[in-house]
């Protein structure tokens, strides 16, 4: 399973890059577009929102998969080793009861988000609100193959 992640991570990786590229150069058009020949995309800030959704919490799923998001290690660095692992196990169960609740809380705020389109567009908003519960299964995944590793882990210290 790990290998699954790690490929699925960094191909997520990828996209990302690609989706941050895309709305800089998009911008950069549409500002000279504008400046140089008086040219006004109308549909540009609507489609920059969509991408910048997607990129931030795809972006979101791959920090949280390789461990590089924003902690706070204030109290971690005061605690024992042994009181940090079981904290971490702890954390992980709970974080996967969280990002439960928010695949199946996202996907009926998407449902309803189908019926309001962008300004600009005849598409529905619901398109970036997918991105909550898309992502949050992701680090769902994530999560559980960490729980995963870390009780065959912790069977092998204990000899179970």
């Amino acid at each position: 399973m790990q290998k699954m992640v790690n490929y699925m991570v960094k191909k997520i990786e990828g996209l990302v890059g690609i989706l941050f590229i895309t709305l800089f150069l998009l911008n950069i058009l549409r500002i000279g577009l504008r400046y140089f020949l008086g040219v006004s995309w109308l549909w540009v800030p609507d489609f920059s929102r969509l991408i910048f959704i997607w990129a931030v919490f795809l972006g979101a799923s791959v920090l949280y998969a390789k461990r590089e998001h924003l902690k706070m290690d204030f109290f971690v660095n005061k605690m024992r080793e042994s009181t940090w692992e079981k904290l971490t196990l702890f954390i992980d169960l709970c974080l996967a009861i969280f990002l439960a609740i928010l695949i199946i809380e996202g996907f009926k705020i998407s449902k309803i988000r189908m019926r309001i389109p962008f300004d600009m567009w005849g598409i529905p908003t619901a398109y970036a609100y997918t991105a909550v519960p898309i992502c949050s299964a992701i680090m769902f995944i994530i999560t559980i193959n960490r729980l995963i590793n870390e009780i065959i882990k912790r069977r092998k210290i204990w000899k179970i």
